[in-house]
């Protein structure tokens, strides 16, 4: 949920900037057609935020901080409907050692605090 408000807010702040680069685009290519200007502002806009995109959605450097299964089974209780585990680097060596799985709220948040003593 975090990336997805990350990139919204990403469109949002970028909308300004992708106005006045569509109207320089009109103005420059001497482009009447709203249309044609959009599409060519759009593509060349497109190409500049994909690398943001990228490191948004890809790279991990903006960290999510946990992974959430809407249906799973608490690894600590059995428990069975939404189930939370810490996401990282780190995640598939913990889950190996049995430190990374799936818990209910209940016992991801005991185990949590349990971590940080």
């Amino acid at each position: 949920m975090v990336k997805y408000i990350i990139y919204i807010l990403r469109w949002i702040v970028l909308a300004i900037p992708g106005a006045l680069f569509f109207n320089k685009v009109k103005e420059i290519l001497g482009i009447e057609n709203v249309y044609l200007a959009m599409v060519i502002s759009q593509a060349v806009m497109g190409a500049m935020v994909y690398f943001l995109d990228k490191l948004i959605f890809t790279t991990g450097a903006i960290p999510v901080p946990w992974d959430i299964k809407p249906r799973g089974v608490c690894t600590d209780c059995g428990h069975v409907g939404k189930c939370y585990r810490m996401q990282g680097e780190k995640c598939c060596e913990m889950e190996k050692e049995g430190g990374n799985s799936f818990r209910c709220e209940k016992c991801a948040l005991k185990n949590l605090k349990a971590s940080a003593h």
